[in-house]
């Protein structure tokens, strides 16, 4: 089954794929699929979602745009009320589709050359997909292997000020310009939501924990107070659960004090300091790469030196 599928997501925004993540509203799921192609995936369930995430995607955008498309994996799929949130990654042995290109394999794909190209949805198509790239000399195999998942990262921080919540938000958002799926309160928390369940969610569903400490949200930590009080509890757990664990990486941002204060649960762990300052770009690449579990490699070990 999975040789013989594959999602198609066409969107008419030009940042759609730009990033790691994207919705689509309900309705338009399944626009242009087959009634025989859709029926096993109908229900939209855990089972169903699993299927259709097994299967290779090509994220292309409408024909106005004449943007390239991308081929990947759908990696991860939250229904909400009206949308499906889905993460996503690029297959790096596929380069970009130039769009002359993409349109010229309309009718391979099975992709209508007038409506569908210019809508907005999700189908999923009947169609061996790396035969397709193959035989369009776009792909060195045959197959596509499966993409791993982008590391999912949620920010942990105090509302100490206006700008300090815009530095938060830009550093979510250079974040996920740099493959990294961010949940941030001033994104994914609605009004009326339940902030300590999306605390909990958050801290326990993510791969790591960026603990933004700035002089506020260590004092706040530390008595216990408020949202960041809340948070500490939920580190303190997961830290005496799981002892040795590095999911909580202390962030940093302070305007005072030669050694920086950390929150004590995090006190004596390796910290990125990303205060301003001429070394924040190294910190931060530091950061990304950390995310990333992209290691320096080590120098290739030499013989035994003969002796004197």
């Amino acid at each position: 089954m999975q040789n013989t599928y594959y999602n198609l997501l066409m969107s008419g925004n030009e940042e759609a794929w730009t990033g790691t993540s994207w919705a689509m509203e309900c309705s338009r799921v399944f626009e242009h699929t087959h009634d025989d192609v859709k029926r096993p995936f109908a229900a939209l369930d855990d089972v169903a979602l699993g299927s259709l995430m097994s299967f290779p995607t090509i994220f292309a955008y409408e024909k106005y745009l004449r943007a390239s498309a991308r081929v990947g994996r759908i990696t991860e799929v939250t229904r909400r009320q009206s949308e499906f949130a889905f993460t996503f990654a690029f297959d790096p042995t596929v380069s970009p589709i130039p769009y002359d290109t993409f349109m010229a394999l309309l009718r391979e794909l099975d992709i209508e050359s007038k409506r569908e190209v210019n809508r907005s949805h999700w189908a999923v198509k009947n169609v061996d997909l790396a035969r397709v790239l193959y035989g369009a000399g776009l792909t060195s195999s045959p197959t596509l292997q499966p993409q791993a998942r982008p590391p999912r990262v949620f920010i942990s921080y105090s509302w100490d000020s206006p700008e300090h919540r815009a530095w938060v938000a830009q550093l979510a958002s250079s974040l996920r310009h740099d493959g990294i799926d961010v949940i941030l309160d001033q994104w994914h928390l609605g009004l009326g939501e339940e902030l300590s369940a999306f605390m909990v969610n958050g801290v326990r569903e993510s791969d790591r924990v960026l603990v933004i400490c700035t002089e506020q949200y260590v004092r706040k930590g530390q008595e216990r107070q408020g949202g960041v009080g809340y948070e500490q509890m939920l580190v303190s757990s997961q830290i005496m659960r799981h002892v040795g664990t590095n999911k909580f990486i202390p962030v940093v941002r302070q305007t005072t004090g030669v050694a920086p204060a950390l929150p004590d649960d995090l006190s004596g762990r390796m910290y990125v300091d990303l205060s301003d300052g001429p070394n924040a770009h190294v910190a931060y690449r530091q950061l990304v790469h950390d995310l990333h579990n992209i290691r320096t490699p080590l120098p290739p070990l030499g013989p035994r030196p003969a002796a004197l």
